[in-house]
């Protein structure tokens, strides 16, 4: 099946339209019979991030329905219309990107004090957004963030979270894992490596550690390596600042998000926004790998 939507923009302000391809193909011995499966695949739209048109097709064909979460991300649901010997899952959209506005920040990166204080609603919509994936490595955590001195005294603005991306980038080598799923804040404060996946929890953990909302954003990153087709999914950091709303960090990088992040899904929780999710029945077939395939340009 094919899902075509179309959007024309209607402002002129400075920024830049991301084109991507994301192909995900799953392999089998036989034909196996596909459950629904779950997409978050859709970028989502924001004052300085507008979808202008977004495809879908599978192989074998599907219907597709579509619906948003609680979380505000735009979900499809594909229901499969007979069983095959290969899954095939491919995405293309444009996306329009502004560059942040003047101001937003200063010479040295975003402001911020400490302690951080929420509004009554805000203080209650913030709930889920301050409470730790992992509880019993909370004191660890705050113990790490505490020991880099980055803070400043109380009530000092200082580029907190400018300074706690670039640390963690310093500190955390890189390293790309295929492997589903994220390590703990403290596996990867003592491998000393990790994922965008693991850096953005980790991040997230120690923003909350010290009493502010975060969330885990899935997405894409277009980059030279995604420009020559071996792009990957990303994952970074919003922190939630009293005064700016939703800001993005990226600590896989060390650096606030930028033109070349589209965002897609954001949760709480890193499972919260798999891009592909669903089940198979294997009729006595088994399974022979999967290959994803990303691509970038700019129009």
């Amino acid at each position: 099946m094919m899902m075509q939507q179309q959007m024309t923009p209607t402002a002129q302000e400075p920024g830049a339209t991301v084109n991507f391809t994301h192909m995900t193909r799953y392999t089998y011995s036989g034909p196996v019979l596909f459950g629904n499966h779950r997409l978050v695949m859709r970028p989502r739209e924001s004052y300085h991030q507008r979808l202008e048109r977004i495809e879908i097709k599978t192989t074998p064909a599907s219907e597709i329905s579509w619906s948003e979460d609680i979380f505000g991300n735009m979900l499809a649901e594909l229901k499969f219309l007979e069983p095959g010997p290969v899954l095939e899952i491919r995405s293309d959209f444009s996306v329009w990107r502004s560059t942040p506005p003047e101001g937003f920040h200063g010479p040295d990166g975003i402001l911020v004090t400490v302690p951080c204080y929420y509004s009554g609603i805000e203080q209650g919509a913030t709930y889920l957004y301050r409470n730790a994936v992992y509880p019993r490595q909370v004191e660890l955590v705050r113990k790490w963030v505490m020991d880099q001195q980055i803070m400043g005294a109380p009530g000092e603005l200082v580029p907190l979270f400018d300074r706690m991306a670039a640390l963690i980038r310093k500190q955390i080598a890189y390293q790309r894992r295929e492997i589903p799923g994220v390590q703990s804040p403290k596996q990867t404060l003592r491998l000393k490596t990790g994922s965008c996946r693991d850096t953005a929890v980790l991040m997230m953990e120690a923003a909350r550690s010290i009493g502010f909302a975060s969330r885990f954003v899935s997405g894409y990153l277009e980059s030279e390596v995604s420009r020559v087709g071996r792009g990957a999914t990303h994952a970074w950091t919003e922190i939630y600042l009293p005064d700016r709303g939703w800001t993005g960090f990226d600590p896989s990088i060390g650096e606030q998000v930028d033109v070349g992040h589209i965002a897609v899904g954001v949760c709480y929780h890193p499972r919260g926004v798999m891009p592909i999710s669903g089940t198979f029945k294997a009729q006595g077939n088994r399974s022979e790998g999967m290959v994803v395939e990303i691509t970038s340009s700019r129009s």
